[in-house]
């Protein structure tokens, strides 16, 4: 018996000498990045994919994505119930969840913060404004929304899961904007510890969390000037992660030398696209926009600088996979340039050879790709082949930029956009409706469409897609907007990181990301 006894010890101890440890993981994951936080880390005012992000690391909403696929699942909310007429909803929400600093969430917190950020009113506040008529707490954890109109369900669970709609602690938080380099106290994975703007931004594990823990202790959030000085950084191993933005050539290259490694996402992010002010002469002429439709490019554009791999021709401003998008340029202007029928508008415009049309297009070098002075150069080529525009390129950085086309000092320039939510409405509300489209300081304005946008979100499923239709032929028509492309997402990390997740929803989940070290 006792040499049985002792046998089966010997078994066990050898086990657990000779089994594979689970491995160590680094407390601290440095990302590396070129883009840096546009305006603040205040929930009701970010609208940049930066401070968005880190914002969507610090809180959470009533819903969320679940992580990898494109499904709203309950986060802060445990139940709903929605009134037959759908204009109604009761939400319970947790009862074991806290702020930073300790306070219960209570659905007095939620509506405080809702009316918030309704009050204050910065660009992102249309998300919940122009869907929220009234809210009360009818419990201390039940909220009550009553809805402007009978929006369909997953519409409104989308909007409720954007950060203006994350709860920030009513203890804590001012009635006005937090600067930087502050921000509010939110319910989320991590908090922040340190903020130098321009330099770098530190989140460390909020304790207080209700949920499970973020499997790295510390986050740093590093800016660098450029897309050399980011790809160096991660080549050296400054950075175990670098995301937004190396350029396509570095990333296959990167992917070609093999001692990195790259993971990659679907490609809605950003979509890429041209914005002409319609108030401003001549481009107020709609022969004007029209023969700069029908002179762009987008092959030459993705074949050339995105190499055919990176990205693809868009022809919509509704992405490629979405519900209801139709390739409606494609079908008005054609998938290749048409000098002729350009040269025809512009003739019918006053324009000729002897007097050709004079435009300045402008860029932005760094925020979205380090390849735009090519691609900028490429249009510029598209567009002076017709003989009768003559261009020239600007740019600027993107805070100067910014300024430039919100003070209506410029006329056409290059933007992107990433989604506020997954739903084909955050493609055409932002853009063409009036009521939302002041941010773009685009001043489109049709009546037709506007009536379109506001029917397409009540309407079912197979009448939504014919209506989303009708507004993408009219936008095409009308070419106040023209899509370009649409891009892959890319993230490139030192071997021992795992956890990336680069999905559908666009969220850069710090919280599941780790860095194994041997020993």
């Amino acid at each position: 018996m006792a040499v049985a006894l002792i046998a089966v010890v010997a078994v066990i101890a050898a086990y657990f000498l000779l089994a594979p440890k689970a491995p160590r993981v680094k407390n601290v994951i440095v990302i590396g990045t070129t883009d840096n936080v546009q305006t603040t880390l205040d929930p009701c005012e970010a609208y940049d994919y930066l401070g968005v992000n880190i914002i969507q690391n610090m809180g959470e909403g009533l819903f969320a994505y679940e992580p990898g696929t494109a499904k709203l699942v309950n986060k802060l909310a445990v139940s709903y119930t929605v009134s037959p007429d759908r204009k109604v909803w009761d939400i319970k929400i947790r009862t074991d969840a806290k702020f930073q600093d300790g306070t219960p969430l209570t659905a007095q917190a939620v509506v405080w913060s809702w009316e918030r950020t309704i009050k204050l009113n910065q660009d992102p506040a249309f998300l919940i404004g122009d869907l929220i008529e009234k809210a009360e707490a009818i419990s201390s954890d039940t909220v009550r929304v009553y809805l402007k109109q009978p929006f369909e369900e997953t519409y409104v669970k989308s909007l409720l899961a954007t950060w203006v709609a994350f709860p920030v602690n009513p203890k804590t938080t001012p009635m006005d904007v937090v600067k930087p380099p502050n921000t509010v106290d939110m319910i989320g994975p991590y908090k922040l510890a340190s903020w130098k703007p321009g330099e770098y931004i530190e989140l460390v594990a909020n304790p207080n969390y209700y949920g499970e823990k973020p499997k790295t202790e510390r986050v740093i959030i590093r800016f660098y000037k450029d897309a050399q000085s980011l790809r160096l950084a991660v080549e050296n191993g400054e950075v175990d992660v670098a995301f937004r933005t190396l350029s396509p050539a570095d990333v296959k290259d990167i992917m070609a030398k093999g001692a990195l490694q790259v993971v990659s996402g679907p490609g809605i992010a950003p979509i890429r696209y041209m914005v002409i002010n319609v108030n401003k002469e001549p481009f107020n002429d709609k022969r004007v926009r029209q023969a700069i439709a029908y002179l762009i490019d987008r092959n030459q554009i993705v074949n050339t600088v995105y190499m055919g791999t990176f990205a693809q021709p868009l022809y919509s401003m509704v992405p490629i996979g979405f519900l209801g998008h139709k390739d409606s340029f494609k079908e008005r202007y054609g998938d290749k340039p048409n000098v002729q029928a350009a040269r025809q508008l512009l003739v019918q415009a006053g324009f000729s050879e002897s007097n050709p049309l004079k435009m300045e297009l402008w860029y932005t070098p760094v925020r979205y790709t380090p390849a735009e002075p090519d691609i900028a150069a490429i249009i510029k080529q598209n567009l002076e082949v017709s003989g009768m525009i003559k261009v020239d390129l600007k740019s600027a950085d993107w805070a100067t930029y910014r300024s430039l086309f919100k003070q209506e000092k410029i006329a056409v320039w290059l933007l992107g956009w990433f989604p506020d939510f997954l739903d084909s409405d955050n493609y055409v509300r932002p853009f063409y409706h009036s009521g939302a489209n002041g941010w773009l300081h685009v001043n489109y304005k049709n009546p037709t469409i506007d009536k379109l946008i506001d029917e397409q979100v009540l309407q079912p499923t197979e009448q939504r897609i014919k209506t989303l239709a009708q507004i993408q032929d009219i936008a095409a028509e009308d070419a106040p907007i023209i899509p370009l492309w649409q891009e892959g997402q890319f993230a490139v990390a030192q071997k021992n990181v795992k956890g990336i997740v680069l999905d559908y929803s666009q969220i850069f989940r710090y919280w599941l990301i780790y860095a194994e070290v041997s020993g």
